[in-house]
């Protein structure tokens, strides 16, 4: 098939295309643009504005190798246009700067917690087999200490032994920096 004809048979479907990515991309361009304005109006704004303007560009879409690309970089590139104009201001600067670093000191903790939840992990599948079994069984399954033992028809004690010295053994493992969010980590474990 000839380029012409492809690029032909491309513009005839132009509109429908257009409506078919508004519907496919809205959703996911409107969480990115989230991301840069933290304002559910300006972000809703800024999508709008990208599928307004690559419908005044509707006859160069057949050109465009990805679309989907094409759209995020559109997007993105008029949400920091609108930023930009925002950030002149003393109060939109202190605003966004308080939000980044929320966001980043959020991320850094869940950083954290998800190296120390990688490290009780592995620690756990140092466990001997049949304490490795019963910690498994309290803290993953959710079982209780009598259904434990009639489980593996083992005593409630032993249950209740296994699962200290389990903890016991993880606790000497993990770095003292980290004992606080284990101890978090197991509390989460034994309330929810």
């Amino acid at each position: 098939m000839r380029r012409s004809t492809i690029v032909d048979n491309a513009k005839e479907t132009v509109e429908l295309d257009i409506s078919a990515l508004y519907h496919q991309y809205w959703e996911s361009l409107f969480k990115q643009m989230m991301r840069i304005l933290l304002d559910e109006d300006e972000a809703a704004d800024v999508v709008q504005q990208t599928f307004l303007d690559l419908l005044e560009m509707k006859e160069k879409i057949p050109e465009i190798k990805s679309v989907k690309s094409f759209l995020f970089i559109m997007g993105r590139n008029l949400a920091f246009k609108k930023l930009r104009r925002k950030l002149v201001n003393d109060t939109y600067r202190d605003f966004y700067a308080s939000q980044y670093k929320e966001a980043s000191s959020l991320i850094e903790e869940w950083i954290v917690f998800k190296e120390l939840d990688d490290l009780i992990e592995k620690e756990i599948g140092k466990l001997p087999n049949k304490m490795k079994e019963i910690f498994i069984l309290s803290r993953h399954a959710e079982m209780s200490y009598s259904e434990i033992a009639k489980k593996l028809n083992i005593s409630d004690k032993t249950v209740k032994k296994q699962i200290s010295n389990a903890l016991k053994l993880i606790r000497l493992k993990v770095d003292k920096d980290y004992q606080p969010l284990l101890l978090a980590i197991l509390l989460t474990d034994l309330l929810f």
